[in-house]
């Protein structure tokens, strides 16, 4: 199958790799990397349109996409998206997503993800590639805004493994209640879309979520870590989500980043 990979950065290329190796003929769109390729030329006779570019930029890529191509199936990789809202336009639609760094993928080294559809499913499961189907569109988008806030936290708190430990439990009970209180199911917090991509990125120095908070416990500044580490999913999703008394963590990373947060009277 002839499959359009949105976005070229590390994970796309990383996924583009797994659906190479599944036997299907992959070509990026990326503005940056390839701008000779016009995104008709990438979905040009394209079976599946994989979308992977940074968070921050997708809704006004949506706003310009154009709307022959929302009748493809498409599948959403991109990490950081809260409202599924914004694909209600694209008939067949679904999201992946899984604790897995690019460069471990393009080693060929094991993974797991989640997906939303079979669809997705039967494009990325092989035996490099073990596929979670999970029907929770929204829960899976969740989780994958909430732990690269978290991994920040995670960050702050790495000089100590037992403070590490608790944060990591408090964090995965906080997302648990986030996907409750806003309707999506809890218990998709246990998938790998969930605590699987929550332990990966608040433990590794290759997540730049993690990198960002050790460097805010360093005495960094926002502006120092934003000129360093480029893109941080997780400071572009701390404006976007609910920071009230019952998410206190989500609230502390907040506070952390720079955000002015009210305090609550009762």
């Amino acid at each position: 199958m002839n499959i359009a990979m949105l976005g070229a950065g590390a994970f796309g290329k990383a996924l583009g790799k797994i659906l190479t190796d599944n036997g299907h003929a992959v070509k990026y769109y990326d503005p940056f990397l390839y701008p000779d390729v016009s995104i008709d030329q990438a979905c040009f006779e394209a079976g599946a349109i994989v979308i992977a570019i940074p968070s921050n930029a997708l809704e006004d890529f949506l706003a310009n996409y154009p709307d022959y191509l929302r009748k493809t199936p498409t599948i959403l990789a991109t990490k950081g998206v809260m409202n599924a809202d914004l694909f209600a336009s694209f008939p067949q639609f679904s999201a992946i997503s899984g604790p897995a760094f690019a460069g471990e993928i393009i080693e060929g080294k094991p993974a797991t993800f989640t997906a939303s559809a079979p669809f997705a499913m039967g494009l990325f499961k092989n035996d490099q590639v073990e596929i979670e189907l999970c029907d929770d569109l929204l829960g899976i988008l969740l989780c994958g805004t909430l732990k690269n806030i978290y991994a920040i936290g995670a960050g702050y708190h790495s000089n100590s493994e037992n403070s590490m430990a608790s944060f990591i439990q408090h964090a995965h009970s906080e997302t648990k209640a986030y996907l409750h209180t806003h309707g999506a199911n809890p218990e998709t917090a246990e998938l790998a879309c969930g605590l699987g991509d929550l332990i990966l990125t608040c433990t590794n120095d290759t997540s730049r979520n993690f990198t960002c908070g050790r460097m805010l416990y360093d005495g960094h500044s926002m502006d120092e870590i934003r000129g360093e580490l480029k893109t941080v999913e997780g400071l572009n999703a701390i404006p976007l989500v609910d920071v009230d008394n019952k998410y206190p963590l989500l609230r502390q990373i907040a506070k952390l980043c720079g955000r002015e947060i009210e305090e609550e009277v009762f």
